[in-house]
């Protein structure tokens, strides 16, 4: 008896993680829209991939990571944001981070997923962000998936493949990107 409760526990979590990858799957192949809103910062209103079918690179140098977290830090100094700033490779790895004085305790573990996801799922997290807000709750399941459904995770490239990923939490999410683009500007020189 306990063998089959175990085997059919075994076999409707397999069943679970199926249907997940499917939702993620067709998630991932669907059409999400974003439009920039009227209120939206230059920066925070720029152009977003649906996907950016772009191959992976080589991962991310720790210099260039450093490049672009300080230059995401020092704008959200000067706009007097307290925030965390992670990059992270090709496979969501952290490469560095730092998290200013009294930023929120959770910030790191935002930024860190925040930065994963773009750099995993090949899109901004502003794409689920959006849809999200768009009534498409099931993007809230697939978290284990390295979807991050808040403003703030934006891919690094490098010419034309993605490097990693760079991610920001502290503030509000439009604020959040904001300095994320600062961030991808910055790894752009590098």
């Amino acid at each position: 008896m306990v063998i089959q409760n175990t085997y059919t526990r075994m076999l409707a979590l397999t069943n679970l993680r199926l249907v997940t990858a499917l939702l993620v799957s067709a998630l991932a192949t669907s059409a999400l829209p974003v439009t920039a809103g009227a209120n939206d910062t230059p920066e925070a209103s720029a152009p977003i991939a649906v996907t950016l079918p772009l191959p992976y690179g080589q991962n991310i140098a720790q210099n260039c990571a450093m490049t672009a977290m300080t230059a995401a830090l020092e704008h959200a100094h000067k706009k007097g944001w307290a925030v965390t700033v992670a990059v992270v490779d090709t496979a969501g790895q952290m490469v560095a981070l730092s998290r200013m004085d009294h930023a929120h305790r959770a910030s790191p573990d935002f930024a860190l997923a925040k930065a994963a996801s773009a750099a995993m799922t090949k899109r901004s997290t502003k794409i689920f962000s959006d849809a999200l807000a768009k009534g498409r709750n099931a993007i809230l399941g697939f978290s284990d998936l390295h979807v991050h459904a808040a403003q703030g995770g934006e891919v690094i490239l490098q010419g034309d493949r993605i490097i990693g990923g760079i991610g920001t939490a502290g503030v509000t999410q439009t604020q959040d990107r904001e300095i994320t683009l600062i961030g991808v500007a910055a790894a752009a020189n590098c």
